[in-house]
């Protein structure tokens, strides 16, 4: 492996625990002299965490509609990462993985021949929510999954668990990997101190990735490429659990309208964010579990301050009952996709 590797760190964990909170601590204390890009997938079609790390200065790459390790959008992960190589060539990639993904494959999707070793594995990072990491580890196998491939586990959330809880949170873990390291915090405040400092200061030569030595692959190849590794894969690229993103946009409404949509979702809603507009002013809704907070976004300008849009994150196959609570109070859900009136669907 090449000292001039491009370093790779993964945040993984399940929906609502806090990755890309996570994730933004980690980004303030990347080097300045670090050449940096972030790879964010996200489980819908509409990208709502990218927008919370926007940075003008930031290299960043999304990939939507289905987890990265799974058929859905693999494809675009290995074009994405071939891209990243030969084109962009950072000497630190960060990727934020959806959190209904099964991140074991990483480690063999960054071998792949095409990328000719640019790429090397530093660290993996598991966030867990210890609010409600004991109830989804009873329905959904990602965390499982979650559990088994990675080695360092972020307990977030201490603040809403009790010690009890936390301690039968790592028997579960320790019974899926007897390496498991934890540290405990509340926040995603984390003492990056040191992660970065083994980053090689070199960026990826084009020699290495199959640049202007070799030649660049076509569109095509690069296609014939993915086929021949997702049919390779085959059954790995099945998701761990069957879930249902949609995604709301309407025009209208108050916040108060929109709160008694979130107040009466159905109970197999499991993730749930997006940005809510009143007045020109922007909020921010996020919705975990049982509970749910929306508040004055202070984030970056958002490019849109006309459409409502939301993702709902769930179990079941159904937009009806959902659309049903927005006609409620008189809120029109604008048309998309193949959903017909509502929400567009994303089954993964």
């Amino acid at each position: 492996m090449s000292n001039a590797a491009i370093s790779v760190y993964l945040i993984s964990g399940f929906l609502g625990s806090g990755k890309t909170t996570f994730l933004k601590r980690m980004l303030e204390r990347v080097p300045n002299d670090l050449k940096l890009m972030v790879l964010m997938n996200e489980f819908g079609d509409e990208g709502i965490d990218g927008v919370l790390i926007e940075d003008p200065e930031l290299e960043l790459m999304e990939i939507s509609r289905g987890s990265i390790f799974c058929a859905c959008a693999k494809g675009d992960f290995i074009k994405g990462l071939y891209r990243i190589a030969t084109a962009i060539k950072p000497e630190l990639l960060i990727i934020e993985a959806t959190g209904a993904a099964n991140p074991s494959d990483l480690a063999t999707d960054l071998k792949n021949p095409v990328f000719m070793g640019a790429f090397v594995l530093k660290e993996k990072f598991c966030l867990i929510d210890a609010a409600y990491f004991l109830e989804q580890y009873e329905i959904f196998t990602a965390l499982e999954k979650q559990a088994e491939s990675t080695d360092q586990f972020i307990i977030n959330k201490v603040d809403l668990s009790s010690a009890h809880t936390i301690r039968k949170i790592k028997e579960v873990i320790l019974g899926h990997n007897a390496k498991a390291e934890f540290i405990e915090t509340s926040y995603a405040k984390v003492d990056f101190s040191g992660l970065f400092s083994e980053v090689p200061r070199v960026a990826v030569t084009p020699s290495l990735v199959g640049g202007e030595d070799q030649g660049l692959l076509s569109e095509a190849e690069l296609d014939r490429l993915v086929e021949q590794a997702l049919e390779d894969q085959g059954a790995q690229l099945e998701p761990p659990d069957r879930l249902v993103s949609m995604t709301c946009r309407w025009l209208s409404g108050t916040l108060d309208d929109f709160r008694h949509v979130a107040e009466n979702l159905p109970d197999d809603v499991v993730r749930a964010k997006g940005f809510v507009f009143e007045d020109g002013r922007p909020y921010f809704y996020s919705h975990v579990g049982l509970s749910f907070e929306i508040g004055p976004f202070e984030g970056p300008a958002l490019k849109n301050k006309t459409i409502n849009r939301v993702v709902f994150v769930r179990r079941e196959f159904k937009t009806e009952d959902i659309l049903e609570k927005f006609r409620d109070r008189g809120l029109n859900v604008l048309t998309s996709g193949s959903a017909g009136s509502g929400g567009q669907l994303i089954v993964c």
